[in-house]
């Protein structure tokens, strides 16, 4: 490449600038801009952090982003890209130079992340939602009291940071004396790193343990340091003691999150664990309605049920299709018709159908190499049992089946026996990492087949 820098600074500047391009700026701030190209061959790069828990955070996260703009700057590839701290032997025989980092750590982020359009009066509850609603309701009514902790965890884009930001809307407009505090995860792991630094425990654990209410988005982002978790842990053991309100969010349950520790676990079980499931037809319709009224945008039903069809899979992707259309919309000087949308989304997907218990049986008895006959029969042998009862729990929870019904499709079982089944099935799921696993592998090839 003509326009390629040709000594160290000018690469580090260029890849600095590359990566800047490829991440947000808080991440940038956060984790690259401190770092220094130490020394770089043919094969091998050496780039110095700050701090060993700033290596530990891109090797674990960003590396593949670190080593391919390396890459791409010197157009080499490289065998290792390594991160050191403070100082290293770069290559055997070599003397070991002492580098010192005078970059200051990432400073933590004091600015409010709350969206004040995030409130409970702008959330629509559906099937697919309404007992993590009815919870956040209840949390920010009597913190401290009902559901200590509130655990919410689903797919990304449901609409658990709108529930976190709801409960911090409605006990800031309280008496005043409620302290609150919500972050993201990534937030408390910044403020973290920079303590480290500074050394101020002292004001950091005052930060999260003289408040009332502690509300943590994303908290599977603990699963990338054991060194945060552990301080994570005592956060939360303060806080719970005092009867303070603790409410997390996360993209799987508890047991699921890379990682974590058993005590933790035990912990975030200790209140309520509640699901956010993906939105249905009606609810989708519903939503898409309520969004182009905050967004002052006019459709018809018709348009909704085309956009509930077609173009949905999330709250976050409703809200994405809806401001891409606006935004046409206004370029354009077109009326938002059903003509004008098929455009702006382009060819449509696959129409969304409903699961039914037949699928879900085939799926099951696939996975675990058994008959349909052998799921039907009334033998009790462990091999079968189990996945009798994974099917009966997974037709509870993804279908519309009454309980009778399902007891029908398995072998005229009656209605206690399915109800049995699904809460063996959950405690397992609670208890057993394993099932977990493979429960979750499993809606997740019966929801592949209807989106």
């Amino acid at each position: 490449m003509s326009d390629q820098p040709d000594n160290e600074k000018q690469i580090w500047a260029h890849v600095q600038k590359k990566i800047k391009e490829k991440v947000t700026s808080q991440q940038f701030t956060t984790w690259f801009e401190s770092l220094k190209l130490i020394k770089f061959n043919v094969d091998d790069a050496y780039i110095l952090a700050p701090n060993s828990f700033c290596s530990e955070w891109i090797e674990n996260n960003y590396i593949d982003v670190l080593s391919s703009t390396l890459g791409e700057v010197t157009n080499a590839r490289y065998k290792k890209v390594k991160l050191l701290t403070e100082s290293i032997d770069v290559e055997e025989k070599e003397s070991t130079p002492s580098v010192q980092s005078n970059e200051p750590l990432p400073k933590e982020k004091n600015r409010s992340n709350i969206n004040k359009n995030y409130s409970f009066d702008n959330f629509l509850v559906g099937p697919c939602n309404r007992l993590a609603h009815a919870a956040a309701l209840a949390v920010s009514t009597s913190p401290g009291t009902a559901y200590n902790p509130l655990f919410i965890h689903g797919p990304v884009g449901l609409g658990k940071t709108h529930l976190l930001q709801s409960i911090c809307l409605a006990l800031q407009k309280r008496s005043g004396v409620q302290k609150v505090l919500y972050m993201p995860c990534e937030s408390f792991v910044n403020h973290y790193i920079s303590t480290i630094k500074t050394g101020d425990w002292n004001r950091f654990r005052n930060k999260y343990r003289e408040i009332d209410t502690l509300l943590i988005d994303d908290v599977h982002f603990l699963a990338n340091s054991q060194s945060t978790r552990e301080e994570f842990f005592h956060t939360f053991n303060a806080l719970y003691t005092c009867q303070k309100q603790i409410v997390l969010s996360s993209d799987c349950p508890p047991e699921e999150i890379p990682a974590i520790e058993e005590r933790l676990i035990s912990r975030f079980r200790w209140g309520l664990i509640t699901r956010i499931d993906p939105p249905g037809f009606e609810t989708s319709v519903a939503i898409i309605q309520k969004k182009t009224v905050l967004m002052n945008m006019e459709i018809s039903y018709d348009v909704a049920r085309y956009l509930a069809e077609h173009a949905t899979s999330s709250v976050r992707e409703i809200e994405g299709t809806l401001t891409n259309i606006n935004k046409y919309a206004m370029i354009s000087e077109n009326k938002i018709d059903l003509d004008f949308v098929k455009q702006v989304i382009g060819k449509p997907t696959k129409h969304k159908s409903y699961i039914g218990i037949e699928e879900i049986l085939g799926i099951v008895t696939k996975h675990f190499g058994v008959q349909l006959s052998q799921l039907h029969s009334k033998r009790k042998l462990k091999s079968i049992t189990l996945p009798r009862q994974v099917a009966m729990h997974l037709a509870r929870k993804l279908t519309n089946l009454s309980l009778e019904e399902i007891g029908g499709f398995m072998g005229g079982r009656d209605h206690t026996t399915v109800m049995h089944a699904d809460e063996k099935i959950k405690n397992l799921r609670k208890q057993d990492r394993n099932i977990s696993a493979t429960l979750r592998k499993l809606e997740a090839t019966i929801n592949k087949q209807h989106k």
